[in-house]
């Protein structure tokens, strides 16, 4: 924790307090005068102190408003160094549908999927992308929980990336082989875990090529977490299912086909979440672990500085006020 200033050179209008100090001088000046030609006791120095103090703290708060003073707090975590996880979001169009009109769509589940697992752990640096007939990252590898849900939650949408090609059945999982050479992990990384949330739902591809390619000196371990339904439809804008859309059947033992190509692979569906997240935590939570900066909060401290320079700046008005009073009084 430790305090620092958005804006130190605001402490400047601290100087602004001479001009009303010179304004209490000149006044108590002209008093004494007046007291005199009267032939009144003049009140002296003395009665300048109280609101001179005054005056002098209400412009110092501001001042010290005005610099925007803020208590920053570094939150730190324990991040894994030698271990790293992506997980790849179907965002084809099929992702799109749901059991009933206005029902949770594929989509939001494999999102709200993709959470919980990454709750389940928290220290090892995750990145994001979307798959259709190829895999677009979203966010790289990091132990930043924030970007992560944030981008999962504003970037992860249907058809982003589109397809490159026209098709009834946009996916194929033939792009995941570009996991294992475009990119997406650090090259220093030894241990790679790629989580794919899918309806698996995809065109023939060469099985063998994605596995050997996953299974290579730069490719990751797969898990595969499937999501919907052979109920779910997709419906159009005005309420209707859409007639192109059929679910594949074939959807489940695509999932496991695919897991069981890759070495160390598995295949789950969207009820045996739990057992993912323990699969997860076993192949991902390995290696060394550093201490990290994860995040920072600022608490911002102007407005009580604006407070307490108002308490002052009121205290001198009742200050002033009473001394009039006084004045009154005294020729009454």
């Amino acid at each position: 924790m430790g305090l620092t200033f958005l804006t130190p050179l605001g402490a400047l209008v601290a100087l602004a307090a001479l001009l009303p100090l010179a304004a209490l001088a000149v006044a108590a000046h002209r008093a004494d005068r007046v007291a005199r030609l009267l032939r009144l006791e003049p009140a002296g120095p003395r009665s300048l102190v109280l609101p001179a103090v005054l005056v002098g703290l209400a412009f110092a708060c501001l001042g010290l408003a005005a610099a925007q003073p803020a208590l920053r707090t570094t939150h730190r975590q324990d991040v894994r160094t030698q271990s790293q996880i992506f997980f790849i979001v179907d965002v084809s169009r099929s992702m799109a549908a749901s059991e009933t009109l206005g029902g949770r769509t594929r989509l939001a589940s494999a999102r709200n999927d993709v959470a919980r697992l990454r709750a389940a752990v928290p220290d090892v640096p995750s990145g994001l992308a979307g798959l259709t007939d190829r895999v677009l990252p979203y966010l790289f590898p990091t132990a930043s929980t924030i970007a992560f849900d944030e981008t999962l939650r504003r970037s992860v949408l249907v058809e982003t990336p589109p397809p490159q090609q026209v098709s009834t059945n946009a996916t194929s999982f033939a792009a995941l082989a570009l996991l294992a050479r475009d990119g997406f992990f650090q090259r220093s990384v030894t241990t790679r875990t790629c989580v794919l949330v899918t309806d698996a739902e995809t065109r023939p591809y060469p099985t063998e090529t994605v596995a050997r390619a996953l299974d290579g000196p730069r490719g990751c371990r797969l898990l595969v977490v499937r999501v919907g339904g052979t109920s779910d439809r997709v419906f159009g804008a005005d309420g209707t299912p859409e007639p192109g859309y059929v679910p594949d059947p074939a959807a489940p033992a695509n999932a496991q086909q695919l897991a069981e190509a890759a070495a160390g692979g598995r295949a789950f569906d969207q009820g045996s979440l739990g057992a993912a997240a323990s699969a997860l935590r076993t192949a991902a939570e390995v290696g060394p672990v550093r201490r990290e900066a994860a995040s920072a909060t600022t608490r911002a401290l102007a407005p009580y500085a604006a407070g307490l320079a108002v308490l002052f700046i009121l205290a001198l008005v009742l200050v002033r006020l009473r001394s009039s009073l006084r004045i009154i009084r005294t020729f009454a």
